[in-house]
């Protein structure tokens, strides 16, 4: 079980015991809905390939903008309410499990049906339950890890959330000509690791006081720095939706590929991914620790994966296209590991954590609305390339929106 987190005196060693009790659960819970969040744009990609190949990328956008609206819904309303909940299992935990039972129902029953109407309100609905998830998980760390251990905890995070995105790229890819059964499978991790944290992880023992709702509540804070790592996080992700969110389309439209060898493909640059980032996790949060320095890795991964766009840029092709999809996995990992201790360090009343780390999550989930109408619309009418030159400004953009933060070293 968790309790609460050390005191600023306490020592090394019980931050680290600490740390290392929590670490797996945050590990797994940032891997069970990176999973089915990866694997599902894929394979409703897939089923639209195979149903409506005329329409698909007006309709996956639409299913996609309408999953990034819902899921912004769901972690400044998730946050909200688990900081007020009062109940036997805790603030987090009642969240946790009800957001991973709609998410993994939901998502499941896209499998059933070819309804185009039908499969975006499931879609909606998985992507509302796993904004609820995100926001209840993110605020584990603020309630019990102390300061000095934020990053390495923010690595265990991103750690967990690079595996899930790789395993979800992988198994899509091995789906990709059967969808519907893909996606009537991948969700139900998330149900199994809610159990697991409810068991696992106590509250710290605080407990919000009984008061009235009041509308100031959903008012997110004015702080500046609140806000320059809301739009450093919105423009890096941006950078990167902008390729991904049509990687399935990418290898086959516009590098020629058929079906099957883009799976292959698909599940070959999310494995690079994956590994690379991994190797990137686990060195960067120790360093942001030992160094107690956060700035420096959040300024340079955007700039990192600017460079990494220059050889697809330059000669667009399936070699290039996984020289980037490596260096970009180098700078993903960079970016999660120290990501969420940047967050942290700029809430400005730990009262209001899951709420403000949900308003800052919009950051993550709103790119999804913006990344599929502008990609979509830069591929339409001026192609790909134009979609590359599009991601590295938005990448100088996020080192230089970060660099302007002053209360973070």
């Amino acid at each position: 079980m968790i309790d609460a987190p050390p005191s600023a005196e306490a020592t090394t060693g019980a931050r680290a015991l600490r740390l290392g009790r929590l670490g797996p659960f945050l590990l797994l819970g940032q891997f069970a809905w990176a999973l089915p969040g990866a694997a599902s744009g894929t394979l409703l990609a897939a089923v639209l390939a195979d149903t409506d190949p005329a329409r698909k990328v007006a309709v996956f956008t639409t299913y996609a903008v309408a999953g990034a609206i819902t899921s912004a819904v769901g972690t400044v309303a998730g946050g909200l309410l688990s900081d007020r909940t009062r109940s036997r299992l805790g603030r987090r935990s009642p969240w946790l499990l009800g957001s991973a039972c709609l998410a993994a129902i939901a998502l499941a029953a896209t499998g059933f049906t070819t309804n185009q109407v039908l499969t975006g309100a499931l879609y909606a609905l998985f992507q509302l339950g796993i904004g609820v998830w995100a926001a209840a998980l993110a605020a584990l760390i603020p309630d019990h890890v102390p300061s000095g251990a934020v990053g390495r905890a923010s690595a265990f995070a991103g750690f967990g959330f690079l595996a899930g995105q790789t395993a979800g790229g992988v198994l899509a890819g091995a789906w990709v000509t059967t969808p519907s059964a893909g996606l009537k499978i991948v969700p139900w991790l998330m149900v199994l690791v809610a159990v697991a944290l409810a068991a696992g992880v106590r509250d710290n023992g605080e407990r919000p006081a009984r008061r009235r709702f009041q509308l100031r509540d959903l008012v997110p804070p004015a702080s500046r720095d609140f806000w320059l790592a809301f739009a450093g996080r919105f423009l890096f992700i941006l950078a990167i939706l902008m390729i991904t969110t049509f990687q399935l389309y990418l290898f086959t439209d516009f590098l020629g590929l058929p079906t099957g060898e883009a799976g292959r493909s698909v599940s070959l640059a999310t494995l690079l991914v994956g590994v690379l980032a991994g190797v990137a996790v686990a060195g960067a949060g120790v360093l942001s620790d030992r160094f107690r320095r956060t700035k420096p890795f959040v300024l340079g991964a955007p700039l990192l994966l600017a460079i990494g766009l220059i050889p697809l840029l330059a000669a667009p092709g399936p070699v290039t296209a996984m020289v980037f999809f490596g260096i970009a996995g180098l700078t993903l990992g960079t970016y999660l590991s120290v990501d969420q201790a940047l967050m942290v360090a700029v809430l400005p009343d730990p009262q209001t954590a899951a709420r403000d780390l949900g308003v800052l999550s919009i950051g993550s989930t709103l790119p999804g609305v913006v990344a599929p109408i502008a990609g979509g619309i830069l591929a339409g009418s001026a192609g790909y390339l134009a979609v590359f030159v599009t991601a590295l400004v938005l990448a100088v953009a996020a080192a230089a929106v970060v660099l302007g933060i002053r209360s973070v070293k």
